[in-house]
């Protein structure tokens, strides 16, 4: 895996952010896979981590987070992937191992995992999206890796 997606520092000191959630996920793929036009911003209240990057979605219109999607490496993503394993059960067709729950799912491809949970279900217009969405973001995860 390259340094770029573990979050080392570059040669000018700032944190690279080649993992995080908004260069998986556009606004307009997560917009379309619950029905309602958001925008991602950081995570509010959540402290930049090295390996564990973090993207809210609101409503353009303005409201409560209906999605958080997180981004984690290493042995943070590890622990995380067996947490929602106990709980969770197998979905297919994402990455190399994926879980759903109530109101989440979780995959992993190579060394990275990525977690999308939702929030105010009654603000989703579609319901379903998430799959989808957590398949959309693992099958870019190999071209941040092996740039």
């Amino acid at each position: 895996m390259s340094a770029l997606v573990r979050g080392r520092r570059g040669p000018q000191g700032a944190a690279d952010d080649l993992a995080t959630p908004t260069l998986l996920l556009s606004d307009f793929e997560v917009s379309r896979a619950i029905g309602v036009s958001v925008e991602g911003v950081r995570a509010p209240g959540v402290r930049p981590r090295p390996g564990r990057w973090e993207t809210a979605y609101h409503p353009l219109r303005g409201g409560e987070r209906l999605l958080q999607a997180t981004v984690l490496a290493g042995r943070t993503g590890r622990a995380v992937l067996r947490a929602h394993r106990r709980r969770g059960k197998p979905l297919s067709h994402a990455g190399d191992l994926a879980y759903c729950g109530d109101g989440w799912v979780l995959g992993r491809r190579g060394d990275i995992v990525v977690l999308l949970r939702q929030h105010d279900r009654e603000g989703w217009r579609v319901i379903g999206g998430l799959p989808w969405l957590l398949a959309t973001a693992l099958d870019r995860v190999p071209t941040l890796t092996n740039a």
